[in-house]
């Protein structure tokens, strides 16, 4: 008994502790934020640097010393660029969230332009007829509730603020395919993913453009609008705490902790972003 209370005794080594300082835009910060402090194999005390709103809130803040990493929602410009030092930049693409529009299989439209889609939410174009298809009847909007990231995307891409959405409000990703599925007069919006029963309208950002899907591809060269790819950036000699995060956003347990946030893990071998020139 003596043996198997000694043996028990023997305490894990302790977790390397980091503190991290992040900035930049508002739903990446936070995100990154939340993955750091689901950590397993570091602690990471998280300190967000204000304001935490826009991308280049994340740039200025970096540029000047103050944060660890940007994370942002786009790529560093060539002027923001400029305005670092010799010892210049890394930036990484970790994950992206995204939206689809989802419709009945036997739906004949194939693409919808990204300008209708602000009609089509103020409830401006209402017959499938005047999206040039032959279908005649009212188009059904389902999507999530207001409240949730995608209800306020929504209503962003949109434009709209009313109190009431102008959609039909689901409980779920789920309820709003399998709303779609049984209704060929339907368009869904839900979480990218969940192309089964169903399949995704491709999304026009300019009248001329070929139709973008929500491929990997199309998304990390933004050619997809219902898409948003988060990206960290840190000096090129970055501090220990930025490396082992970089690291953590890279690992098993990170792309567990980005799942569990309804975010898409990239892999660390399609990371790398390109500085500007």
């Amino acid at each position: 008994m003596l043996l198997l209370a000694m043996g028990g005794c023997r305490t894990a080594p302790p977790r390397p502790a980091f503190g991290i300082r992040l900035a930049g835009a508002q739903i990446p910060t936070e995100l990154v934020a939340s993955w750091l402090g689901n950590a397993e194999e570091c602690r990471f005390k998280v300190e967000q640097v204000g304001p935490v709103y826009l991308s280049q809130h994340g740039f200025q803040n970096l540029r000047d010393g103050k944060c660890d990493i940007a994370c942002t929602d786009r790529m560093i410009t060539p002027r923001e660029y400029a305005e670092f030092d010799e010892h210049g930049l890394k930036g990484y693409r970790v994950a992206f969230y995204g939206y689809g529009l989802y419709v009945h299989p036997d739906n004949p439209l194939d693409s919808l332009y990204a300008g209708h889609l602000e009609l089509l939410f103020q409830r401006k174009l209402t017959d499938w007829r005047e999206l040039g298809t032959p279908y005649e009847g009212p188009i059904r909007l389902v999507g999530p509730k207001k409240s949730t990231r995608g209800g306020m995307i929504l209503m962003r891409q949109a434009n709209i603020w009313f109190d009431k959405p102008t959609w039909e409000p689901l409980q779920s990703n789920l309820a709003i395919i399998a709303a779609v599925a049984s209704d060929p007069f339907a368009l869904g919006f839900a979480d990218i993913g969940f192309d089964h029963g169903v399949r995704y309208l491709g999304l026009r950002m300019r009248r001329s453009d070929p139709p973008a899907f929500p491929s990997l591809e199309e998304i990390e060269s933004e050619r997809y609008g219902l898409a948003k790819v988060i990206y960290v950036y840190m000096p090129t000699d970055a501090s220990p705490a930025a490396e082992a995060a970089l690291d953590h956003l890279f690992s098993e347990d990170g792309r567990e902790a980005m799942e569990s946030t309804r975010v898409w893990a990239i892999p660390r071998a399609r990371a790398a972003v390109e500085m500007p020139r």
